[in-house]
């Protein structure tokens, strides 16, 4: 006669958040224009976003450079003082090997306000990046 014991193990799993930086490598871009041609506009999209809660452009460029895990390009994490405007760039590759390009131009009004453009060796990438954004 042949017994079978079951046994049970409840396990209890931590909730798990995956974000865009966990699909994107850093890679810094000595030349941020040269690769920024390199790569092309087949895959380029653009969208405008309102920061309202974001009330400094270095703020924004802290947050934006948290939140999309990318390389800042030409110390464009450098944001100089008194100014109203200030552009970022910002590199990297998706998983895939894709490579993915961020440029953002921000302008300081009642809030921040950031024309987010993205170029990519594929469609997806640029696609992803926008819609985490909005």
């Amino acid at each position: 006669m042949v017994y079978v014991t079951r046994l049970l193990l409840s396990v209890k799993l931590e909730d798990l958040e995956v974000t865009i930086e966990d699909h994107i490598q850093k890679v810094l871009k000595p030349n941020f224009g040269a690769a920024w041609d390199e790569v092309g506009d087949a895959y380029e999209k653009e969208e405008t976003f309102a920061l309202s809660t974001t009330k400094t452009l270095e703020d924004a460029v802290t947050n934006i450079i948290k939140f999309l895990g990318m390389q800042p390009c030409e110390r464009s994490d450098k944001v100089p003082e008194n100014k109203n405007s200030h552009v970022l760039y910002l590199s990297g590759v998706y998983r895939g090997g894709h490579d993915v390009l961020v440029r953002s131009r921000l302008a300081l009004a009642d809030g921040v306000t950031m024309q987010v453009t993205v170029r990519s060796t594929d469609e997806t990438p640029a696609d992803v990046i926008l819609a985490s954004v909005g």
